[in-house]
C-alpha cells in the first residue's frame, strides 16, 4: 500500500481501530469505542466495539485479531518501528487490547488510525502479502464484488451484517485512471460522481463550478524535496551548506501562486503544520534569497555550481513543481535536469522501495536505509494530523521511508522526547528544537503545504473524505 488508490480500495472492506471524526481528525467511529493511556503513556488500553463480524464467515472480531495485526505491523515497520514490538500486545479478554509500548508515546491512537493506512485490522490468521480479491473479507460496510486489474475497477456491494447498520447505496465502484487529466475529464463528462482528488493544474475550473461540491479536508499534504545526505560519499549533497543553498534558491511563493493558484501555504523546511498547538512560530522563515544560495555554494567549495538529475514521478502537479525548481536552481548555478518516470517505477527505482537496509549499494549500513535513492528528488506525502509519521518514517535514522538517508542522533533524541511528551508544553519544547535542527541540517526541503481537493457532483451528499485519499460512502446518497 503505497498510494491513495490502494488506501481508498482496501478501506471500503477493512477498518481501523481508530476512525474519522466530523472535524477531520481521529474519533471513536471505528472498531475501538474508547482508549486511554497509563500515567506515562507506555501502555494504552483499547475497548473494541460489540457486534463486529468478519464478512467471510460471520465470526466475531476479537482482541486476538487486533493483536495479530499489530504483530504483523511491528514485524514490517508500518509506521510503528520503535513504538511497539511483535508480541507486546496483551488480550485479557475478547474486547480488550492492551498495547505495551517500547517507549512512551502520547500520539499512539493516531498510529492505529486511518491516518496510518497500513494499520487496517485483518483476521488473526491473515498472512502478509494476501490480496483482497483472493480473500474477500473485512469488517467494513462494503464487500468486494468484482475487481478488474486490467482497468483498475473495483465494485463493492453493501455488507448486510455491518455493525453500523444499513447503507443507502446499492453499490460503489472505484475506477482508476492513468492521469489526473483523464479523471477530471471523466468527472466533467458525468461518467463518475466523485473525483477522489484533483490538482489545480488539472481541475482549476472545478473550483468555480456551481454544479460541483469541492471538499477540503484538513491537510498537511506536502511535497518533500529530499537529498541523499550520505551517498555518493563526498558528493555535493552530503554538505548541509549545499542543501541549505537549495532551500534559499527555491521561490516558494512562485510555486504557491503558479502551481496551486493560492491553494497552498509556504512551509519552512520541516513537516510541522502551523495550526498544530505545539508548532513553534518564533522560528524565522527561510526566505527566497538567491544571493545567499550562491554564497553557501561558494563556501562549500562549489563556486562554479553543481549538476545532478532531479528525479520525480509523474504524479499530479509534481512535474510542474520540478520545472520551477529546475529554473530556480539554475539561476544560482545548480543544474538539475528533470527526469520524470511513471510513479510506480519512481518509488522502486529512485525513492526507497528496492533500496533497502544495506543491500543497495553493498557498502550501505546502519543509517542508510535507502542506499540507492536518488541524489535529489521530489516525493509526495499525504496528510497526517500529527507529524509522527513524517518524523518517524521519513527522517528517523534507519526509517523505511528515509530517502535522505538522514542519520542524526540529535534529531532521533528530540523525536523520542516529542513522542514521550504527554502534554502540549512538552511536545512544543521538543518540536521547537526539531524545527531548528531540520532547518540547519536540511535533509530535505519542505517548500509548502497544499490543500487537498475532492470534487463531488451536486447529486451526491453525505460523503466523508480525508486528505490521505479515504472516501467513506456509508452515509452517501445520490439523487
Amino acid at each position: 500500500m503505497l498510494d491513495l488508490g490502494t488506501y481508498a480500495v482496501l478501506s471500503q472492506s477493512f477498518e481501523y481501530l481508530v476512525g474519522l471524526g466530523s472535524d477531520g481528525n481521529i474519533a471513536a467511529t471505528a472498531l475501538a469505542t474508547e482508549w486511554s493511556p497509563n500515567a506515562d503513556a507506555t501502555q494504552w488500553t483499547f475497548k473494541l466495539r460489540d457486534g463486529v463480524t468478519w464478512q467471510e464467515d460471520g465470526a466475531p472480531l476479537t482482541s486476538a485479531d487486533v493483536a495479530a495485526t499489530l504483530d504483523r505491523m511491528a514485524e514490517v515497520g508500518a509506521g510503528v518501528a520503535g513504538v511497539f514490538s511483535a508480541g507486546s500486545t496483551e488480550t485479557p479478554d475478547d474486547v480488550t487490547v492492551v498495547m505495551n509500548l517500547d517507549a512512551p508515546n502520547g500520539n499512539l491512537p493516531v498510529l492505529v488510525s486511518l491516518f496510518n493506512p497500513q494499520s487496517l485490522i485483518t483476521p488473526a490468521d491473515y498472512s502478509s502479502g494476501t490480496v483482497l480479491n483472493d480473500r474477500v473479507t473485512g469488517t467494513g460496510a462494503w464487500v468486494l464484488e468484482d475487481f478488474d486489474p486490467s482497468s483498475f475497477r473495483a465494485t463493492f456491494t453493501p455488507n448486510p451484517n455491518w455493525w453500523g447498520g444499513g447503507v443507502n447505496l446499492d453499490s460503489v465502484t472505484l475506477q482508476g485512471f492513468d492521469s489526473g487529466g483523464t479523471s477530471v475529464a471523466a468527472f466533467a463528462a458525468g461518467e463518475i460522481d466523485v473525483l477522489q482528488s484533483f490538482s489545480i493544474s488539472d481541475g482549476a475550473t472545478l473550483l468555480n463550478d456551481s454544479s460541483v461540491t469541492v471538499l477540503r479536508p484538513p491537510s498537511s499534504n506536502h511535497r518533500q524535496l529530499w537529498f541523499n545526505t550520505q551517498l555518493p560519499e563526498g558528493g555535493p549533497f552530503t554538505d548541509p551548506r549545499v542543501r541549505q543553498a537549495v532551500g534559499y534558491a527555491i521561490n516558494r511563493q512562485q510555486i504557491v501562486d503558479t502551481v496551486y493558484e493560492g491553494q497552498a501555504v509556504i512551509a519552512n523546511d520541516h513537516p510541522v503544520y502551523a495550526t498544530l498547538p505545539y508548532f513553534d512560530d518564533t522560528q524565522e522563515q527561510r526566505p527566497y534569497d538567491p544571493e545567499m544560495a550562491k554564497q553557501l555554494l561558494s563556501d562549500a567549495g562549489y563556486p562554479d555550481g553543481i549538476e545532478s538529475v532531479l528525479q520525480v514521478g509523474d504524479l499530479g502537479e509534481i512535474p510542474a513543481i520540478a520545472a520551477i525548481v529546475e529554473q530556480n536552481l539554475a539561476a544560482v548555478g545548480i543544474t538539475t535536469p528533470v527526469s520524470v518516470t511513471p510513479n510506480s517505477d519512481f518509488y522502486g527505482e529512485y525513492w526507497c522501495s528496492g533500496a533497502s537496509w544495506g543491500t543497495q549499494p553493498e557498502t550501505s549500513g546502519p543509517g542508510r536505509p535507502c542506499g540507492a535513492s536518488a541524489d535529489i528528488g521530489i516525493v509526495d506525502y499525504g496528510h497526517r494530523p500529527t507529524p509522527d509519521v513524517f518524523f518517524g518514517r521519513a527522517l528517523q535514522t534507519d526509517a523505511d521511508w528515509n530517502s535522505s538517508n538522514y542519520a542524526s542522533a540529535e534529531f532521533d533524541g528530540l523525536f523520542k522526547a516529542y513522542q514521550g511528551a504527554t502534554d502540549v508544553a512538552g511536545q512544543k519544547d521538543a518540536v521547537g528544537k526539531i524545527q531548528r535542527v531540520l532547518h540547519e541540517d536540511t535533509p530535505a526541503v519542505y517548500p509548502f503545504f497544499f490543500d487537498y481537493l475532492t470534487a463531488a457532483s451536486d447529486a451526491v451528499s453525505g460523503l466523508e473524505v480525508t486528505a490521505l485519499g479515504h472516501m467513506q460512502f456509508q452515509n452517501v446518497t445520490k439523487s
